[in-house]
């Protein structure tokens, strides 16, 4: 195997995986090890371990990988975002819902998946979202999004899996929260009540695809705001799903794409970053085209 990178660091959540941790590691070590000259395995061990280790210490390396979930990715890109000078990062899926890891087309097998960071690997120039002084790689969402997050109960995710996001989504549905949002997107204005603000840079939410469209290079976020719920609204959802346009005869929900958001809502709410909650009631997210590169997989 040819050595393609001098120094690699691994970062892994010390805490996932259900206990599967030294397993996952056996699993992606070896191809690992492979291509390089120097593999350090760093396992964190506090909530922000992730950010703090590729903030202090990611231009020290030719190749991040990160082996986890999505709130262990969400801090290890915000660790590294804030780098002038970044590192070809990777994903290695070792989470519940892996939804980065998927918009990246990366396999969800750990030895697959490793073995495409290793193998015949495809790189690609990643746009990343920064919303205030944080960034996020896959979503942000507030409403609908954000309360099923908040529902999830720690002990159903981790028996339960994947599972636990669909029950807690059909919960969040039978009662949700009405927002009133003023959202200037790129110099134009909406004022709605709505019921979700999703902001979508990548294609995956709680395993489920979004609409195809949506693109990780072109500069723009696809914000969707849904001012109605139940029954219609799933089913124009899953219809978004299927061909990546918004029915014209239907005005439950507006589509736009920019490259500048500024997202005001009436009050403090929950903001679900990547999986990662804040509070917040006033929200700028700037596109920061092509700002970090990742390795990918094959186009599907």
């Amino acid at each position: 195997m040819t050595i393609l990178y001098s120094k690699i660091l691994l970062v892994c959540n010390g805490k996932a995986g259900r206990g599967e941790l030294e397993t996952q590691l056996m699993e992606v070590t070896p191809p690992l090890l492979d291509i390089c000259d120097t593999l350090t395995i760093h396992k964190t061990k506090d909530k922000g371990g992730a950010e703090k280790i590729c903030h202090d210490t990611g231009n020290e390396y030719d190749l991040v990988v990160i082996l986890g979930g999505d709130g262990t990715v969400h801090e290890a890109v915000n660790g590294l975002a804030q780098l002038s000078s970044r590192p070809k990062t990777a994903i290695l899926p070792g989470g519940t819902c892996n939804d980065f890891a998927r918009s990246l087309n990366i396999p969800m097998n750990l030895r697959l998946a490793a073995e495409t960071i290793a193998n015949d690997f495809h790189e690609k120039d990643i746009d990343l979202v920064k919303a205030d002084d944080r960034y996020f790689s896959n979503f942000w969402g507030t409403g609908l999004v954000s309360q099923t997050s908040e529902n999830i109960d720690t002990g159903s995710k981790s028996v339960l899996g994947k599972l636990s996001y669909y029950i807690s989504a059909f919960q969040s549905i039978q009662d949700p929260v009405l927002l009133n949002a003023s959202v200037t997107a790129d110099g134009r204005e909406y004022n709605e009540e709505v019921v979700m603000l999703l902001a979508a840079n990548g294609r995956s939410i709680g395993t489920n695809p979004l609409p195809e469209s949506i693109s990780l290079q072109d500069g723009l976020i696809d914000l969707y705001m849904v001012k109605k719920t139940g029954l219609p609204l799933m089913m124009e959802f899953f219809k978004i799903r299927s061909t990546g346009e918004i029915s014209s005869a239907s005005d439950d929900i507006i589509h736009i794409q920019a490259s500048d958001v500024t997202i005001h809502l009436d009050d403090v709410k929950k903001v679900d970053m990547d999986g990662e909650l804040y509070e917040e009631q006033k929200q700028n997210l700037k596109v920061l085209k092509h700002h970090m590169r990742f390795i990918t997989g094959e186009d599907k």
